[in-house]
């Protein structure tokens, strides 16, 4: 059942038109991926789903009530905070404090980082970073989990170790996640249903949905052949 929808999205920026009229719908618990080129609109639309910008035209159904955490490209750490305080703070609006200390010790465990829960920032390699990045979003306890490329700019090893680290946090809860990505690769290794935007002004292109067991998925397979020509045919035509 669609748990959140989005009819007829537009969005301007002065003479720009930027967003042309997005329909779209989001299952609970699940992952939609939303692909496409630079400069399309892609964290645009991002931001409207999460309330930080306003659409000129068009609704939003289930994103108004629902609340949001958000994994960006750049970690965006506190470089003052060690890692745990990272969690704690990310945190500090629940008021349980064993439940606070509890899934702060587990989403640091989980990233891996369990050993370097009183190293600061600065003394984290940029890898450990993007996994605490991670580990702070998933963290608190959301309806609806935001990336904005967040596992992009860094080498294929890392991005393949974020994105398996994503699965690892995601199974612990199964959040409804919504990440924008211009690589084919990672929408097809992650996602449940992946929206395909065209070049600005944005339309909606295509939507697809991925059949495949998570489990059984690995990056680059052949089972996912298919899927990934059909979204090239649709990005490059």
């Amino acid at each position: 059942m669609n748990s959140f929808e989005l009819k007829g999205i537009k969005k301007r920026f002065g003479p720009l038109e930027v967003l042309a009229g997005i329909d779209a719908s989001f299952n609970s618990s699940s992952v939609t991926a939303i692909l496409g080129p630079s400069g399309c609109g892609k964290t645009t639309l991002l931001n409207i789903i999460a309330g930080i910008l306003e659409p000129d035209e068009g609704s939003l159904t289930g994103f108004p009530f629902a609340s949001y955490s958000y994994s960006f490209q750049e970690p965006r750490l506190l470089p003052w905070l060690s890692s745990m305080d990272n969690l704690l703070f990310a945190l500090s609006g629940l008021k349980d404090k064993a439940v606070v200390l509890e899934r702060a010790a587990r989403f640091l465990k989980s990233a891996g980082l369990e050993d370097f829960g009183d190293a600061k920032p600065f003394g984290l390699s940029g890898g450990m970073k993007r996994r605490l990045s991670l580990a702070r979003a998933f963290a608190y306890p959301s309806d609806i989990l935001l990336l904005d490329e967040a596992f992009s700019s860094v080498d294929l090893k890392l991005r393949i170790e974020l994105m398996d680290l994503f699965s690892l946090l995601w199974r612990e809860e199964k959040r409804t996640a919504i990440f924008v990505t211009h690589d084919i690769q990672d929408a097809l290794y992650l996602a449940d249903q992946i929206l395909v935007l065209a070049s600005r002004p944005s339309k909606l292109l295509d939507r697809l949905d991925v059949p495949i067991a998570r489990e059984s998925r690995r990056y680059a397979s052949k089972e996912l052949i298919e899927l990934e020509e059909r979204l090239y045919r649709q990005i490059l035509s």
